[in-house]
């Protein structure tokens, strides 16, 4: 599609990082804009954008050089800051963005569960923005199909157009963006119903995990990593162990609340 915002010379700006960092920049105004009317500081929603980018995209990295790509790196460890050739992981990133979370506000002596659920309003925003970026790149793809819903990659200098040219793909960015979008609907809609502090951020870590794995059905870059035939992939085994925890401290705290399903 545009695997570059700008590429003059020694001048490059990948579309993937631009649209994960404007990605960020929209979900930390959206609950900066909305943090005063629900109760929230301001300031501290900032420190959390911060927080938040900065070991989510370390996450991310890691994930990638020590789950997927191992190999490759080892060859040659330089690789690892050879940030502009992508190699990146999704569910890294929300381990290493929550955990750094989960410390700072454990640090700052704030409600953990309290400010998770609201800062997990936003997530979905910036699950559309990444799926953009990787439109853009030409990562994440589909595997080859009829199906009218479809993307075609001609840019060499994209992953799906060096190895697909021409061929019709699963929309897999796209169908990843409406899940986004229908996560973040429900999200809200269950905000002002929850039945205990931290539903609204064990949702999230169920519903979207959920959709995604079904995704990942579709999709056809098997260096992402596939098992059993391409029966499994890393992002379903990882969002399988995400799917499982929330689920039992949804039923604990839920118990602990003493309300009812």
């Amino acid at each position: 599609m545009f695997p570059f915002i700008i590429n003059q010379g020694s001048f490059v700006i990948p579309s993937f990082f631009f649209f994960v960092m404007l990605g960020v920049l929209c979900c930390a105004f959206y609950l900066y804009y909305r943090a005063p009317k629900e109760g929230f500081s301001q300031v501290v929603i900032l420190d959390i954008a911060i927080v938040g980018a900065i070991f989510g995209i370390l996450g991310a990295r890691i994930f990638h050089v020590f789950v997927e790509a191992f190999w490759f790196y080892k060859e040659d460890p330089m690789r690892v800051f050879e940030f502009w050739r992508g190699g990146f992981v999704s569910f890294g990133a929300y381990i290493g963005g929550v955990l750094a979370i989960l410390l700072y506000l454990k640090i700052r002596k704030l409600p953990i569960l309290k400010y998770a659920d609201f800062v997990a309003l936003g997530i979905p925003i910036l699950v559309v923005f990444i799926r953009i970026g990787c439109l853009g790149a030409g990562c994440c793809y589909g595997k080859p199909t009829d199906f009218f819903i479809h993307l075609i990659f001609d840019d060499p200098h994209s992953d799906a157009g060096s190895k697909f040219a021409g061929q019709a793909l699963h929309a897999t960015q796209i169908y990843d963006m409406l899940n986004g979008i229908f996560v973040f609907g429900l999200l809200h809609w269950r905000y002002f119903r929850k039945k205990f502090e931290g539903e609204i951020v064990l949702l999230l870590f169920v519903l979207y995990p959920t959709f995604r794995g079904i995704i990942e059905l579709l999709r056809g870059d098997a260096d992402r990593g596939v098992y059993f035939d391409g029966l499994v992939s890393t992002g379903q085994i990882t969002g399988g162990i995400f799917i499982l925890i929330a689920i039992s401290l949804y039923v604990y705290l839920l118990k602990k609340s003493g309300r009812k399903i």
